[in-house]
Formats: structure tokens, C-alpha cells, sequence
């Protein structure tokens, strides 16, 4: 982050029109909390609201408190909830339940509410002051955010709101060239049987590790169409798909010597099925993938640590979170984005649900549910992206976006700090 100077900010208009800065976007159907020490604005976590009756607020609202309570230095809180619907009676407020849950929770954790507004469509206003005076019926005008002296700074320093991620993330998967995506699936068809029904055995997983680790070296130069069914087809088998997974936050040799550990690797097979002609050769077949540590603690130590990855870093039994290579998410997410834009149909899915996970694992819940419910579009049912959005429902955050030391970097970048 720059070294600019601290925005000033003074009134609720002021600290609302931060908030579709820092996420990104303007939230829908959304809480917002943001720690605060002292006068400065902390951690600020976006959560979708519960959808009513399936989910235990009391556990809701802990989740959220947990959130901001791990940054040692917040004391305070605000709270702003997007609605679906402006606040027209003052007796009723349809997210008044969510409201004292947080309010109840977050006092709990030491981070009492300092002040709280409810946002709809159209009006804003506090949630604590019911005085027509100073806080009129329905509110003030949503206008009175977006042309706010803030709102322009933050412009004016180069920030900007973009499309919801429910409206762009379609947008960023869809196929450019029909023509090319059906190479690409008659690519994939050949391999899709071997490597589904062989994908866990070790000399296979070798090969097919080596063809991610290939593409993700060479990025930004493209895979070509062959490369791109063998990479699509590998992750048909589930298996694969974590181990793909785990690669792209560790290495290749880490994710191996995982799949090992957690009982996923199986005996060799006769002849592994292997990437044809890209860039002349089959450069993944020779790349030299290799459980590094063979003795027991080594596999057991690399089991735990790749199911703590694919839970997004959530480690138990007292191990500390290990952090991922960020810098190779950063660039996965391009490639799978690429790969998605170039397939259509099922074999769309697991892209997709790897690209929500990556934004799962970055703290980015609605970008994350957007993606899991794209995915499902293409294969409803798909049991990752289901069991994944149900996280997100119940308001799970990943352990990595928890804390500062491992949280996604992307994050202290872009938007200036408040005071």
C-alpha cells in the first residue's frame, strides 16, 4: 500500500462509502463488519446474510465475532447490513434477529458496536437512531454514499466499484470460441476414462502433477489444445482434483507425498496416459515428481498438512496454519480461468469450483458462492462446490483469511486506510 495520507472520514455516509471499495463491489443481501482500533478502520469482513430458518444465528453471529477478534489491535466494530428491501417501519427491522446476534457477539469478543446502519436499495440510515430529526423515514438517498466526499477521493486515488461477482463471474467463464472449446472436449474425450478410472495411481498422478506444474511454469503462454483436454479430463477424477488442488497452494512434491498420506495413491498402471505435442514434446512426462520425505512421520505430517489445504488452511490438533504460496494461486486463478473459457459443459465444473475455492481461501465469499454456483450449473449436485457453499452458508471462513500473517496479500492492496 502507498504511503498516502489517511482519508478523513466524519459521518455515516462517510465509513458506508468505504465499504464497496474495500470488497470490491456494492453488497447485496450482505453484513459488513469492520474492526476498528480506536478511530481507525480494521479488518472488514463481508458475510451473506443467513437465510432464514437455516442457519443458528448464535453460531452465525460467533463465526463473525471470531473473524474481526483476530486482530489484536481491534477494540471497536461497525456494522452495516445490506437488505434486500429499504426500511420503511420503524417497529420492524426484517434483519433485527441477525443485528443483535452480531451486537451480542461481538461485545463478547470485545469488540462492542459502535455504530450500525442498515442499507437498502434505495436508503440508508442508522439502526440504532429511531429520531425522524436527525435520521428521517425511509433514510437518506443511497446518492448521498456514492457522491460523498469519500466516495470521490477513493476515485480519485484510482479505486473503483465494479459488477457484483453473482454478474461478472459468469461473464469471465464464458466460452469466446465455441469452435475451440469443441477442440478442446474432443481433446479431453480420449483421456477422460483413463485418467478418471487410473487418475490416483502413482505413476499417472506423477504425470498429470507434472502437466499442472508445466502449465502453471509456462503461464502466460497458453496451453495448447491438447494440453488443455489432458488438463481438463484429469480432473474428472476427484481425487486428482484435490491433488491439482493442493499443488497450486504447495508444490507438486508436497501434494504427492499428501495424496500418500491420506490414503489416496494407488498401485502403478501399465501404461499412464500422457500429454501429446505441446510445444514439441511432452515436457510434463519428464518432469521429476518425488516424495521427498518417504518415512512415517513425513507421510503423516504431509497427509495432515494437505487436508488443513483444502479445508483452507484450517489446522487442528494444535498445528499451526502454514500459509500458501500465494503467488502461484495468484497465477493458477489466471490459468484456470483461461481453461474454464475454453470448456464447455461438465467438464466446466471442477474448474469452476477450484477457481471458488481459491477465492474461498482468499476470504472473497461472494466471489467463492458465485463460483460454486456456476459450477453447479454445469453438474448439479457437485459435491465439492455443494459441501463448499454450505460453508460459506453457515459463514465458515477459511483459517488463512483469519489471519493477518496469512491471509490473502491482495487484500492490503488498492484501497486507502481510513481515520
Amino acid at each position: 500500500m502507498s504511503k498516502q495520507e489517511k482519508i478523513k472520514v466524519s459521518a455515516g455516509e462517510d465509513l458506508l462509502a468505504f465499504i464497496p471499495h474495500i470488497v470490491g463491489y456494492w453488497p447485496e443481501n450482505s453484513v459488513v463488519c469492520i474492526g476498528m482500533a480506536g478511530k481507525a478502520l480494521r479488518a472488514t469482513m463481508r458475510l451473506d446474510l443467513p437465510r432464514a430458518g437455516t442457519v443458528n444465528l448464535d453460531g452465525f453471529a460467533a463465526i463473525a465475532a471470531g473473524q474481526l477478534a483476530g486482530d489484536a489491535q481491534a477494540d471497536g466494530s461497525l456494522v452495516a447490513i445490506f437488505g434486500g428491501a429499504d426500511w420503511t417501519d420503524p417497529e420492524d427491522l426484517a434483519q433485527r434477529e441477525v443485528f443483535d446476534a452480531l451486537r451480542g457477539a461481538l461485545a463478547a469478543a470485545g469488540l462492542p458496536v459502535r455504530d450500525a446502519w442498515y442499507v437498502g436499495p434505495d436508503h440508508w440510515r442508522s439502526i440504532e437512531c429511531l429520531n425522524p430529526a436527525c435520521c428521517p423515514w425511509p433514510g437518506h438517498s443511497n446518492r448521498k454514499i456514492t457522491g460523498s466526499l469519500v466516495s470521490a477521493e477513493l476515485v480519485y486515488r484510482g479505486s473503483s466499484v465494479e459488477q457484483s461477482p453473482r454478474e461478472r463471474v459468469p461473464a469471465l467463464a464464458a466460452v469466446q470460441d465455441p469452435g475451440h472449446a469443441a477442440k478442446v472436449a474432443a481433446a479431453a474425450e480420449p483421456l477422460r476414462d483413463a485418467l478418471g478410472r487410473d487418475g490416483a495411481a502413482e505413476n499417472q498422478l506423477v504425470v498429470t502433477l507434472g502437466a499442472w506444474e508445466t502449465a502453471l511454469a509456462r503461464w502466460p503462454e497458453r496451453p495448447d489444445t491438447g494440453m488443455c483436454g489432458y488438463l481438463t479430463a484429469s480432473l474428472s477424477n476427484t481425487a486428482v482434483r484435490d491433488a491439482v488442488m493442493v499443488s497450486l497452494a504447495t508444490t507438486p512434491e508436497a501434494s504427492l507425498a499428501g495424496v500418500l498420506g491420506v490414503g489416496y495413491l494407488e498401485a502403478d498402471v501399465p501404461g499412464p496416459a500422457v500429454p501429446r505435442n505441446w510445444y514439441g514434446g511432452s515436457q510434463a512426462a519428464g518432469r521429476d515428481v518425488s516424495i521427498l520425505d518417504e518415512s512415517d512421520g513425513g507421510i503423516v505430517a504431509a497427509g495432515e498438512l494437505f487436508a488443513d489445504i483444502l479445508l483452507g488452511g484450517s489446522a487442528g490438533g494444535g498445528r499451526p496454519v502454514r500459509g500458501p504460496d500465494w503467488a502461484r494461486m495468484d497465477q493458477a486463478e489466471e490459468l484456470l480461468l483461461f481453461l474454464a473459457s475454453n470448456v464447455d459443459g461438465e467438464g466446466k465444473a471442477p474448474l469452476l469450483c477450484v477457481l471458488g475455492w481459491i477465492q474461498w481461501c482468499r476470504g472473497k465469499g461472494t466471489w467463492a458462492g458465485a463460483y460454486f454456483e456456476e459450477s453447479l450449473k454445469y453438474v448439479p449436485g457437485y459435491k465439492l462446490a455443494h459441501l463448499l457453499d454450505r460453508l460459506l452458508q453457515m459463514g465458515f471462513v477459511a483459517a488463512w483469511a483469519k489471519d493477518r500473517q496469512t491471509a490473502w496479500p491482495g487484500y492490503r492492496k488498492g484501497v486507502p486506510e481510513a481515520a
